[in-house]
């Protein structure tokens, strides 16, 4: 029970420090610096997929086999991932402002959160470790840390009457850095390594093939997140303040899906699978309806609460962005069963299908339909993957009603 509620406040903490930060900066900053801040950190973020690359799930194998080496490794592709991907974002965002011609005013604190979200990639990874074992307290320590530390941040910030992009990118910066430095220092305690540790290209290639699958599915269904963004920062940049806030709430819901997610993924395997799938339903599909109410039916009360009296213009376009979160809520569970069932390439392929119909549909009606036509090409990409996964899952469990078998 204990290791439960330390799980739940490290959530809490993360919850804090990457959804509510922002619904508080919506009404400290003006409206188009949070828009320009939210999508930097969007962007920077797909850095965070890059970095990690699938590496998780290896990480979860070495320490529940107790492979040592393997960690010190694994540590060391880490590395190698997070400066890989340091150059490749660094480059694809010189790339989107040159085109949108904000290269001065947004490259260089782009740059600044590109840094920090490598840091922030290595302290996940050190803590990676401590979550694997149900050392939830450490994890929590950490989290609690960072978190807490933007939020007071931030609020000196207010207080000072300091608030602007350049400052609140500046506390990223510095508690991003303090939480790699308490991560490592917790890692080291853990795993006080022996001397240098050698790490030879073929084992690092090996490792790299291992975790592709996942990382590449994690990439595809990050861009996914990201293309309708991008979309809005280059064609409709005065809209794109109001696109974010919107977004800001569909990554708040995902976050929640994730907790669902973390906590019903191990008891698939335990004694009860199918009651623990079932109550997994259950749950996800009243957290759908409750953040499907509020978003359809009450826009104006649920926009007005998160973001004050900034971003009315959001209200008009929340049921969009009540059915994508609900979307997302359903992709949740259905990507994590064919995870479960072994079927992630299926999830892979939807998610690929899903950016194509995106591309074309909103191809063929942003010109026509602005805002509207990206965000109904958002929906029927989700639509076509969700259809796409449940069709797989359908046909497993025929397969398995037939078999009595589990594929893993």
């Amino acid at each position: 029970m204990g290791d439960f509620l330390f799980n739940g406040f490290s959530f809490l903490a993360r919850f804090a420090g990457n959804s509510l930060v922002f619904f508080w900066l919506a009404r400290l900053l003006g409206e188009n610096d949070f828009g320009r801040l939210s999508f930097l950190f969007l962007l920077a973020n797909f850095a965070l997929v890059l970095m990690d690359f699938g590496l998780y799930f290896l990480v979860v194998e070495a320490v529940m086999k107790a492979r040592r080496y393997r960690i010190a490794a694994l540590l060391r592709v880490k590395y190698i991932t997070s400066a890989a991907g340091f150059v490749l974002m660094a480059a694809a965002g010189y790339l989107l402002f040159s085109l949108r011609g904000q290269l001065a005013a947004d490259y260089v604190p782009y740059l600044l959160l590109l840094l920090s979200t490598a840091m922030l990639a290595l302290a996940q990874h050190y803590l990676y470790h401590f979550r694997v074992q149900n050392r939830f307290r450490t994890e929590t320590f950490g989290q609690t840390f960072y978190s807490v530390g933007i939020l007071l941040g931030v609020g000196m910030l207010s207080l000072l009457d300091k608030v602007s992009l350049w400052s609140v990118v500046i506390v990223f910066v510095v508690l991003r850095l303090l939480f790699l430095l308490v991560s490592k220092w917790f890692f080291g305690r853990l795993y006080p390594f022996p001397g240098k540790q050698q790490l030879r290209w073929p084992h690092m290639l090996m490792y790299l093939k291992r975790s592709s699958l996942y990382g590449v599915t994690a990439l595809v269904g990050y861009a996914l997140l990201l293309l309708d963004s991008t979309l809005m920062y280059v064609l409709f940049p005065d809209q794109l303040p109001m696109y974010q806030g919107g977004v800001r709430i569909v990554l708040m819901v995902m976050m929640l899906t994730e907790v669902l997610t973390v906590f019903f993924l191990p008891r698939l395997h335990g004694q009860r699978p199918e009651a623990s799938r079932r109550l997994y339903l259950l749950l996800c599909t009243i957290l759908g309806a409750t953040i499907a109410v509020p978003l359809w039916l009450f826009p104006e009360f649920v926009v007005s609460l998160l973001y004050g009296s900034a971003l009315g213009e959001l209200a008009e376009y929340m049921r969009y962005f009540g059915l994508v979160a609900v979307l997302r809520i359903a992709l949740g569970y259905a990507g994590t069963m064919l995870t479960f069932h072994g079927y992630h390439r299926v999830r892979l392929i939807s998610l690929s299908m899903a950016i194509v119909v995106f591309s074309l549909v909103a191809l063929a009606l942003v010109s026509q339909f602005g805002v509207e036509g990206v965000l109904v090409a958002v929906i029927l990409a989700h639509v076509v993957a969700l259809l796409y996964q449940i069709l797989w899952l359908q046909r497993i469990q025929a397969g398995l009603a037939v078999s009595g078998e589990v594929k893993t």
